[in-house]
């Protein structure tokens, strides 16, 4: 009996294009991650990503992300989910408001120094992508309202617990993100400060801001 492949119900073939797929575009998105770090956003061509990524040619790319947009679209989407992967993590394991913002503090700032890259694409990419009418497409604002989003609640809690005294919660939000922007700086720049070093001196300064006076 002759067995068509229409007619075996096996759909592990699709599959597997579809994982070699996912996994190739996977790969540029790495490459490009590093090639903007490195060389910045005007000069990470789709030649250089795909020499980096070992790709033997850049049709391989716009297969996968028809124009640069497409790709900075996907690195930003990749970058921030990333963030959050780690730092939901570590605040969800903890029971009390207090314990919550000290987690996001020192996830957020682990994570800054284990990928570097990420944080450098995704500045070069918000301040340098262009749309066509010559504004930023991403800018700095969005990633600053994500943090401030993911801030207020968390402190908006230990208000209603009692363990925060009474504050503005945007400001106050605003004031831990600034202070965790200025530690990227301390931990790239001479003299350097390590990334434990900075989550001691900025969940100290948080924990100062927002405790109820005794």
């Amino acid at each position: 009996m002759r067995v068509t492949r229409g007619n075996t119900g096996d759909t592990s073939e699709p599959a597997q294009r579809s994982l070699a797929a996912s996994a190739r575009r996977s790969q540029i998105v790495a490459a490009a991650i590093e090639t903007i770090a490195e060389l910045g956003y005007a000069q990470a061509s789709f030649a250089r990503i795909a020499e980096r990524a070992g790709i033997s040619s850049t049709r391989l790319i716009s297969y996968h992300f028809g124009t640069k947009d497409e790709l900075m679209d996907e690195i930003v989407v990749e970058i921030a989910q990333s963030a959050d992967r780690m730092i939901a993590e570590r605040v969800a394991e903890q029971t009390t408001a207090a314990g919550a913002l000290h987690a996001r503090i020192k996830a957020q700032l682990h994570w800054i120094a284990r990928y570097p890259a990420h944080v450098q694409a995704l500045y070069e990419i918000s301040m340098n992508a262009r749309g066509s009418d010559g504004s930023l497409r991403y800018g700095m604002a969005a990633s600053a309202r994500a943090n401030v989003d993911a801030l207020e609640p968390i402190l908006r809690e230990g208000q209603r617990s009692g363990e925060f005294r009474a504050f503005d919660t945007q400001l106050m939000a605003l004031t831990i993100k600034s202070a965790i922007d200025a530690a990227i700086v301390r931990m790239w720049q001479p003299p350097r400060l390590s990334v434990e070093e900075c989550v001691q001196e900025i969940t100290t300064i948080a924990a100062l801001a927002t405790r109820r006076s005794s």
